[in-house]
């Protein structure tokens, strides 16, 4: 009985969607998406929080993938090559829920999922390759006496903070004070750090972060 209820757990948990490898090497032609996020305060940026988002297999790929989310922190997560979109997180039995919980310094807050990033197109990730997603911002304003305090959230996607991402990324190989394993990881991810870098590079006006497949 004992191991049903462990499997049943499981099972469900299986439902909200499985924490991909973070900053693994890219091995039998897995792929990688790349996703940043900052947490702001009435008095700044705070490195304490996280929220996550869920990674959706489209067209054919099943995968449900949940994103876990730690501001300040350039993050390369592993996931099998496919079309996926962004969406909300899922709850124990697979429905998707129509808000976005964060927890930034000890406090949790529940916001409306953005139709904006509802309306990302989806996009396609080939393996050994990376996509850059880019930065989700969760800002919190001032609190006015007698109202909780607002709460915005929005995925930057542009241009430049999607090449800052990248550069970051490159950047972990030459810091001797970087956690030996995140070198180790760009360091094998190089060539297809580099492809991504020169793809966002070469985008000459503001597009949306991913485009259909042809």
């Amino acid at each position: 009985m004992r191991f049903l209820g462990i499997l049943s757990l499981l099972m469900l948990a299986g439902c909200r969607g499985t924490v991909p490898q973070l900053n693994g090497p890219p091995e039998q032609g897995i792929a990688s998406v790349l996703i940043g996020c900052r947490m702001i305060l009435p008095t700044g940026e705070t490195p304490t929080g996280q929220v996550s988002l869920n990674l959706d297999g489209e067209k054919g790929n099943s995968e449900v993938y949940r994103l876990p989310l730690k501001p300040q922190r350039t993050l390369l997560f592993q996931i099998e090559p496919g079309t996926y979109r962004l969406s909300p997180t899922r709850s124990l039995f697979g429905f998707h829920q129509d808000r976005l919980k964060a927890v930034i310094e000890g406090h949790a807050y529940q916001i409306p999922f953005p139709r904006e990033i509802l309306r990302k197109p989806a996009f396609l990730v080939k393996p050994t390759k990376i996509v850059a997603i880019g930065t989700l911002e969760v800002e919190i304003t001032a609190r006015r006496p007698g109202r909780d305090p607002a709460v915005k959230v929005r995925l930057d996607d542009s241009v430049e903070t999607r090449r800052q991402l990248v550069q970051s990324k490159i950047r972990t190989m030459m810091d001797p004070n970087a956690p030996e394993n995140d070198r180790e990881t760009a360091l094998a991810w190089t060539r297809a750090l580099e492809e991504t870098l020169s793809q966002v590079l070469s985008e000459s006006q503001r597009e949306p972060a991913f485009r259909p497949e042809q």
